[in-house]
């Protein structure tokens, strides 16, 4: 059975043991002492503190630049090489012993090897997300105990029990056994089964250790068809067992988890158990008591997965840090889900069970967390009952309607206009009083602003969050196209008081799956029916341009969040290179990979080497942006597609 690592051993016909790369050989890229001394340092996971820094590894082979310095300069993740070596004078290039083409594709082909190498270990990486030092698996859990005394033990009580390995005893090893050792009664929580529970602080028992499980998995994959390897969307987990298949959830999603996090009765998801499931020692960050209240709303019509991952999780953000007092800001705003299609009828049962509440999981090679979202206080269906619907959402409070409803929910001829033959409900207009059952989202939005205006209220903000080029000002001409079908009067106000900026959502944001869900469930003890996981980056550019005051989502997270008087700039950069990247993407995997997934696309050298040769031609198209550096854009989106732990499909 193979140790899950970067690297086997391989018997030599003379006997010794020598290391050779999963998939690639390093012994075209360095000489053998450099090669040795990279394989080592790979072997130690980037977040180990035990890890020295490029400048302090010793440089072999008579060059000045220690070796991992040298293999990172042929890293296909460089985009300044291909710029330096194009730009190199020719004496320069001769000097280097980089002139020709051989040597070109010597390059393309080593930094090839490399990368595949590192990434191989990125993924089979297991470590700590809060601290923790290197998982023992990672290293060969056999060989750790057979070279140190410690045959028979897990690989937690193996770390516990090496301070040469390990300066100080683990963090979250510590909290595990004060969890267990307490036995305080926190109150009642609500079982799935509607019964009440008496839950006590940090009940739980260790889980099967991670390193068996990947022993398990291991042997599972041998049996397998050829070609399945572990972490693959055909890896046949269930075949693990049911103790096993949590532990190899976390494997494959979550490679950050505790090594040894305590089983814990799973809740289900509701405002009356959160306290319980704090009590219980998720590692889930959860909304403070007396945070989730609002004095102004967001109204959001088509609440998914994509506006809960960033416009609902911003404006969570803004409420926790606005109730523990880090952010001053006069309003506090709270969303209101609307569902207007017969299909959003689940996502409102869903939420209206859950109290609002609902998991993001958010998963990135180099992080892993979950939290908790509030923000969403209400949830209505118009459907089931559209005059108490249209009470709600023509409230004072409501001060701005966004919307996530996809290109075809705005129903566009070609030419851009409102698609009249389409069933729009025009003659169905009840004058001050709009439509009393809007099946289309401008056909609410003016019943909503017609009702308003016929009360003295005022004009409200319509903020677009769909994935189009200058979605407001989409937006604006086919509501106004409908209020000039119905009413225009209500036209010529909308046109004047009404907001419709633009914005611009960048964060790959993944379908929600099963496996989605039962890691929930076993890493954080919380049951939800409807989780959302996204990847840790995350980009809103807004256009300040608002009718009735806004949230400052800004404060709350200055890094991720931008208003702008243009978005265009951003939206261009990120349609150009992103999306059209991803779709590129899919049809070089379709033709020389047949990979599924974003990741396994990009382990692929040459298709790696198409995408960011493609990337280099677009971004020729763009001009500046300000504050973004568009080479670090392009490399960051190579790492985000390169992202194993969302499962970013192709198609």
């Amino acid at each position: 059975m193979p140790v899950p690592l970067v690297a086997h051993f391989r018997e030599r016909p003379s006997g010794e043991n020598q290391i050779t790369s999963i998939d690639s050989d390093y012994g075209t890229l360095l000489d053998e002492e450099a090669r040795q001394e990279v394989i080592n340092q790979l072997r130690v996971p980037s977040g180990d503190l035990r890890r020295p820094m490029l400048g302090e590894l010793r440089s072999s082979g008579g060059s000045d630049q220690p070796p991992m310095a040298r293999a990172w300069k042929l890293s296909a993740l460089d985009l300044n090489l291909p710029l330096a070596v194009t730009t190199a004078s020719p004496e320069s290039l001769e000097a280097k012993n980089l002139s020709g083409y051989q040597n070109l594709q010597k390059i393309r082909d080593e930094a090839a090897q490399f990368r595949r190498g590192y990434s191989d270990w990125r993924r089979g990486a297991a470590r700590g997300a809060r601290g923790e030092a290197s998982f023992t698996a990672v290293h060969g859990l056999a060989d750790a105990q057979a070279g140190s005394g410690l045959q028979g033990l897990s690989a937690l009580e193996v770390q516990q029990q090496a301070p040469s390995q390990h300066s100080a005893p683990s963090p979250v090893s510590s909290r595990s056994r004060s969890r267990q050792s307490s036995r305080d009664l926190v109150g009642p929580a609500i079982a799935e089964d509607g019964t009440l529970l008496e839950v006590e602080m940090g009940v739980g028992t260790p889980t099967t250790n991670l390193s068996d499980t990947l022993s398990a998995a291991g042997d599972a994959a041998d049996e397998a068809a050829p070609g399945d390897k572990l972490g693959d969307e055909a890896t046949p987990h269930a075949a693990l067992g049911d103790e096993a298949s949590g532990d190899w959830l976390r494997f494959a999603f979550n490679p950050f988890s505790e090594p040894a996090a305590p089983k814990r009765q799973a809740l289900p998801l509701c405002a009356a158990n959160l306290a319980a499931i704090g009590a219980a020692g998720s590692a889930a960050s959860l909304p403070a008591q007396g945070s989730r209240e609002a004095t102004a709303h967001i109204a959001h019509i088509g609440v998914g997965g994509f506006h809960r991952s960033h416009l609902a999780y911003v404006t969570d953000v803004l409420l926790t840090k606005q109730h523990a007092g880090e952010v001053k800001a006069a309003e506090r705003w709270g969303i209101i889900g609307v569902g207007l299609m017969p299909w959003d009828k689940k996502m409102a049962e869903v939420l209206t069970k859950q109290d609002g509440l609902y998991s993001l999981l958010l998963r990135g090679n180099a992080a892993a967390s979950a939290r908790v979202i509030g923000s969403i206080l209400e949830f209505v269906f118009v459907p089931a009952d559209p005059e108490a619907a249209l009470a709600r959402l023509c409230s004072a409070s409501v001060r701005i309607v966004s919307l996530t409803v996809t290109e075809k929910g705005y129903y566009r001829c070609t030419d851009g206009s409102l698609d009249r033959t389409a069933p729009l409900d025009i003659d169905e207009w009840g004058g001050a009083r709009g439509l009393a059952q809007p099946r289309t989202a401008f056909g609410l939005i003016c019943t909503i602003l017609q009702r308003r205006r016929s009360a003295g209220l005022g004009p409200l903000t319509v903020l677009s969050c769909d994935n189009m080029p200058m979605n407001g000002s989409v937006c604006r001409a086919v509501t106004l196209d409908f209020a000039s079908a119905v009413d225009p009067d209500l036209a010529a106000w909308m046109e004047r008081d009404v907001a419709f900026p633009n914005s611009m959502v960048d964060r790959i944001t993944p379908a929600t799956e099963n496996e989605h869900r039962e890691l929930l469930r076993s890493e954080y003890g919380i049951v939800d029916e409807w989780p959302v996981i996204a990847e840790p980056f995350l980009q809103w550019v807004i256009e300040d341009s608002f009718s009735a005051g806004r949230p400052s989502w800004e404060l709350a997270m200055p890094n991720d969040v931008m208003l702008t008087a243009d978005v265009e700039p951003y939206e261009l950069m990120k349609l150009r290179l992103l999306n059209s990247s991803h779709s590129a993407l899919s049809c070089a995997a379709a033709l020389s990979y047949a990979a599924m997934l974003c990741d396994h696309a990009l382990a692929d050298p040459d298709v790696f080497a198409f995408l960011r040769a493609y990337m280099l031609e677009v971004v020729k198209t763009l001009g500046s942006v300000h504050g973004v550096d568009l080479a670090e854009y392009q490399r960051s989106l190579l790492e985000r597609f390169s992202n194993a732990y969302i499962k970013d499909k192709l198609a």
